[in-house]
């Protein structure tokens, strides 16, 4: 490989990099809705390492978003869990990860249905499908 391919090949790696750094630093959106089965009311309490965002109340199909900028790539690891609770029941879930979900939607919106068995991320542009999640264990 002769100095100049090479060159330019670092110009290209550099330039990826950047890319992906600029695009790391893009605010997420995340919406949660309640899609219990029966009508029921539910409980949402979302924190991360730094952040808590309180205890939020919701009814039958209502919805609540937060947003925030994930820490810079490659040594981001944001991380924000929440805690569902319903009349007879209860699951937590890391609801944003920056290790599995930095490029899974290219619009950096995640919207998740909040179900009895689990979330499912029901809306992420470049995802084609439904992915619904079991909770996480105790």
């Amino acid at each position: 490989m002769n100095s100049l391919t090479k060159f330019h090949l670092l110009l290209m790696l550099l330039s990826l990099l950047f890319l992906t750094i600029c695009d790391a630093t893009q605010r997420v959106e995340v919406h949660i809705t309640n899609t219990l089965e029966g009508g029921q009311g539910l409980t949402v309490h979302c924190k991360s390492k730094d952040d808590d965002l309180g205890v939020k109340q919701l009814g039958p199909s209502q919805s609540f978003m937060f947003d925030f900028r994930p820490r810079e790539w490659p040594f981001g690891r944001t991380l924000f869990f929440c805690k569902f609770s319903w009349a007879g029941g209860s699951g937590w879930f890391d609801i944003y990860s920056q290790k599995r979900d930095q490029l899974k939607c290219t619009d950096h919106k995640f919207y998740w249905g909040v179900k009895q068995g689990g979330p499912c991320l029901t809306k992420c542009e470049g995802t084609p499908s439904v992915d619904c999640f079991p909770w996480n264990q105790q």
